[in-house]
């Protein structure tokens, strides 16, 4: 047999481009070709930054949208759930360093941008939920490993920045649960579900990440510079009800299209997991604490 018509893969003669069995493709000499890689190079470049960034701007723009393409097969303009999640959270964690390394917020403690990575302080001193019980597992930890808690603070810090990241893929389920639930007449697989969770949590790390410190930061600014107490107006509590006011608008328009659902149970249901929506991330801290806590 021709070694130039056998197929790499399985052997199979190769009579057109692809082999008939296991549909590789036939190798030609362009393929080892300079120019080809170039060409490789510039079509990745161009055409997957092209299609993240038309998903994220539909992702934007038509809330629920991306979620009913993917599950109706339209799939062939759009990135995948997961991967835009992914390039999502790859950026939010981007902004959430720069964010950290100015110095006008290191200024104003009031209101942090650290969603998900907990440091220390906050599991134990920001904590309504389950403080006594940190300060036991801290303290059992100190005891057990001998260590000071500035030291257990320290390696607990630079631990719990890493598994947040590593981690935060965790929430889509939670969501996909409650979406379970409350549409359970509408007879959906579950995977259904996460489709539509990784979404709304894509547009999450959107919000919080980079279009909340977009619009809170020039407006601290021009307060300060005003002579006005930008922290007595933008804190943690004020910025908190924001997002839960543009959770709740968002989640509608999302259930309206991904569920075909009443406009009344749209806005029952989106009110109800805005609300929630701070209990969740708490969930997910304490979570994190517990596997820190593991891990250093």
């Amino acid at each position: 047999m021709n070694s130039d018509l056998a197929c790499p893969t399985c052997g199979t003669t190769i009579v057109d481009r692809y082999c008939p069995r296991c549909g590789e493709r036939r190798l030609v000499a362009h393929d080892l070709s300079l120019r080809h890689y170039a060409e490789e190079l510039f079509d990745v470049s161009t055409h997957v930054d092209s299609k993240l960034l038309r998903s994220a701007w539909l992702l934007l723009r038509r809330p629920g949208q991306l979620s009913v393409d993917y599950l109706a097969g339209r799939r062939v303009r759009w990135v995948s759930p997961l991967r835009l999640f992914v390039f999502v959270s790859i950026v939010y964690f981007i902004s959430l360093s720069l964010l950290h390394h100015l110095p006008y917020l290191q200024k104003s403690p009031t209101i942090q941008f650290n969603t998900f990575a907990t440091p220390l302080a906050t599991q134990l001193h920001g904590n309504d939920f389950y403080p006594a019980y940190a300060t036991r597992k801290v303290a059992h930890k100190m005891r057990q490993d001998g260590v000071s808690y500035a030291q257990l603070e320290q390696h607990y810090d630079e631990k719990t920045s890493v598994l947040s990241k590593t981690t935060v893929f965790v929430l889509i389920p939670v969501i996909a649960v409650l979406l379970g639930a409350l549409f359970l007449r509408k007879r959906r697989y579950f995977a259904e579900h996460l489709i539509i969770a990784t979404h709304f949590w894509a547009f999450a790390l959107v919000l919080i990440g980079i279009l909340l410190p977009g619009v809170l930061l020039p407006a601290m600014y021009l307060l300060d510079a005003a002579g006005l107490k930008s922290t007595g107006i933008i804190n943690d509590v004020s910025v908190s009800y924001v997002l839960q006011l543009v959770f709740a608008g968002y989640l509608y328009f999302m259930l309206r299209r991904a569920y075909s659902a009443s406009a009344w149970y749209s806005a029952v249901v989106s009110l109800m997991i805005a609300w929630s929506f701070f209990f969740i991330v708490w969930l997910f801290r304490y979570f994190l604490f517990e596997i820190t806590l593991l891990a250093v």
